[in-house]
Parts: C-alpha cells; sequence; structure tokens
C-alpha cells in the first residue's frame, strides 16, 4: 500500500479539515510577512510547493507576482484554478511531486508552509526536496520554510485533542512521538452525519538544528531561523519554526 502521503484519497478525505476558513482568512497577511522576511517586492517569480488549494499562490498572485504552484493532488489544483480564474488571475498550477519537481535558476522566491516538509521515511527525501528548491532558484533567490517546530511541539504536545469543523463534523487527532523525538505518528479521525473516517499519517520533526542540517547540506548558505512569520526569535515563546535560507549569488 502506498504511503500516506502517495494517496489522493488521503488529501482528498482531509483537505476538509487543512483548509477551514481562517486558514484562508490569514493567507493575506501571511504572504506580506513572507515577502518581507525574503526582503523582495512584487513582481517577483514565485515557486509554492506544495501549494494545496492555492491559498497562498492566489495572494502572490494578487500583488502582482509571477507564480508557479506545485502540487500532487489534482483536486487541490482543480480546486486552486477555479479560484485563480473567479479572481481574474494567471497563475501556472502544475501536478507534481515536490521530490521531482525542478526548474534551473528560474524563482526570486520559494515558499514551504503550513508545515508541508518532513513527509519521507528517508530523510534523503527531504534533502531532494530543498535541492530542488535550491537548483530552482535564481542565484541570490530565497526560499522561506515555515512549520511545526520540535521544540514547539514539545513544550505544547497533547496526546489527543478535538475540534469542530466549518461544516459541523468533528475531528479528533491522536499523536504519539517515536524513535527518540525524530518521528510523529498520528491518527486523525473525521466523524459527520454517523460516519467515520481515519487518516493516519506520519512525519518528522524538525529541530531549528536539524532544519538548518538540511539545508546547508542542500546547498544552502545564507540561514536565518525565526519563531513566527513577524521575524521573532525562535526561543522558548515562539510560535512557529521559520527559515529564512538563501542562494548564493554569482
Amino acid at each position: 500500500m502506498a504511503a500516506w502521503h502517495d494517496q489522493d484519497q488521503w488529501w482528498e478525505g482531509a483537505g476538509i479539515a487543512l483548509f477551514q476558513a481562517w486558514t484562508w482568512d490569514r493567507a493575506p497577511g501571511q504572504v506580506e510577512q513572507v515577502l518581507a522576511l525574503a526582503g523582495v517586492e512584487p513582481p517577483v517569480r514565485v515557486l509554492d510547493m506544495p501549494c494545496g488549494v492555492g491559498r497562498h499562490a492566489l495572494e502572490f498572485a494578487r500583488l502582482g507576482c509571477q507564480v508557479t504552484g506545485v502540487d500532487r493532488t489534482e483536486a487541490y489544483l482543480r480546486e486552486a484554478r477555479g479560484h485563480a480564474e473567479e479572481m481574474g488571475l494567471k497563475i501556472e498550477f502544475v501536478e507534481g511531486d515536490m521530490r521531482r519537481f525542478r526548474r534551473e535558476k528560474t524563482f526570486d522566491l520559494g515558499v514551504n508552509l503550513f508545515t508541508s516538509f518532513g513527509y519521507f521515511e528517508d530523510q534523503a527525501e527531504d534533502v531532494a526536496v530543498l535541492r530542488n528548491f535550491h537548483e530552482s532558484l535564481r542565484p541570490g533567490g530565497t526560499l522561506v520554510m515555515e512549520m511545526a517546530g520540535k521544540e514547539i511541539v514539545a513544550r505544547n504536545f497533547q496526546p489527543r485533542d478535538w475540534q469542530e469543523l466549518d461544516n459541523g463534523a468533528l475531528w479528533l487527532e491522536e499523536r504519539r512521538v517515536t524513535h527518540d523525538w525524530t518521528w510523529i505518528e498520528n491518527r486523525w479521525i473525521l466523524i459527520k452525519g454517523g460516519e467515520r473516517v481515519e487518516f493516519p499519517l506520519a512525519t518528522r520533526l524538525y529541530g531549528a538544528a536539524e532544519l538548518r542540517r538540511v539545508l546547508e547540506e542542500a546547498g544552502f548558505e545564507t540561514i536565518r531561523i525565526y519563531g513566527d512569520l513577524g521575524g521573532a526569535a525562535y526561543d522558548h515563546e515562539a510560535e512557529r519554526l521559520i527559515a529564512v535560507a538563501r542562494r548564493a549569488g554569482e
């Protein structure tokens, strides 16, 4: 059986919880913060990978950026294209695997947001993703990553919790840390209308030091770490793990 991250059914089913209204509401502010952290202003060429249903790609394009959004899930890309058409925006959406997508020296800015990293059991595949970003950036280009850092997960860890989704469904989450705090196994359960569906997943946990190491391995030279997209310090009050990594200029 394919790994969870390679299953269309997994992504199409979990999207109801991943892309709730509040995630759309936050996207415009997040895009402005990403541009500020990267030190660039529109128009620039942006690679959003994976782009999901296009929350951030749409905002970059609305600000005048030339955007390429890459995702492995065609259902997400259909939704993203629909939003772009409604907004009158021209965006290139590509169905592709971030372990393989690369366009040499094309983009000024790469973004990997919403804890969209660490999916793969073989860490070499994580490094491959970062190398693809590195090689796809123009010399001097910047990658911005945003995720749930290991230190923050440890501080706020709850073995289980639940929430009510926008459509009234119940979403339950159960978590277990394994492999000496390098891996987290999750069981997501959706309950709606008497039906119950499970979404198992497991991801690698990256702390600041581990993320810096794999970015360096992928070829990035200047790496800055922050505790939120506003540029706060990555300390005991950090909300997210943010990395801003620059490809060397020529």
